[in-house]
């Protein structure tokens, strides 16, 4: 017997390729799917004041702390930055992809948060509606709803720090 992912139903057969309860298909867990954390909440962030102002002649840089890996871009090339790791069965990956960080370890999911670039010259940090939770300066964030990136910020994907710099291009 399985489990119905999308209403809880327990006693699908094997071998039923829709729910009998919800009518749904049947989806197997995969693999490699995002582990839940036992409390990403747990963790306190700093408040850090830097600046919003982000215009055409600055760069935007993410580190990883505790490493050499920091992610580069050029103000011209952002609208939207997808963070998060590479999807094993499709090979897609995203333009932050922090595999090589421990990102499964550290409950980052395929597609977990996101930087968009606004008209008025900012950019803004979403969270993708992800497992874990994206937490800005400590403080989660609700899903789909932007908040204000600022010079100086932490980003936490699940347990993942990133640091945000801008820098004169």
């Amino acid at each position: 017997m399985t489990e119905c992912l999308y209403c809880g139903y327990k006693q699908i057969p094997e071998s039923a390729k829709t729910c009998p309860r919800c009518g749904l298909p049947v989806k197997q867990k995969a693999s490699n799917a995002t582990r839940a954390l036992t409390d990403p909440e747990e963790e306190v962030g700093i408040p850090r004041y830097g600046t919003a102002g982000f215009n055409s002649r600055m760069n935007l840089i993410l580190k990883v702390p505790d490493t050499n890996a920091t992610f580069t871009f050029d103000a011209a090339a952002i609208t939207k930055l997808t963070i998060g790791r590479i999807d094993p069965d499709t090979g897609e990956a995203p333009v932050v992809d922090l595999n090589d960080h421990k990102a499964v370890e550290k409950g980052v999911s395929r597609r977990h948060a996101a930087i968009i670039r606004r008209d008025t010259g900012s950019l803004s940090l979403v969270d993708q509606d992800s497992d874990n939770g994206t937490f800005l300066n400590g403080q989660k964030l609700v899903p789909n709803q932007p908040r204000i990136l600022r010079d100086g910020d932490e980003i936490r994907l699940g347990h993942l720090l990133l640091y945000v710099r801008f820098a004169k291009g």
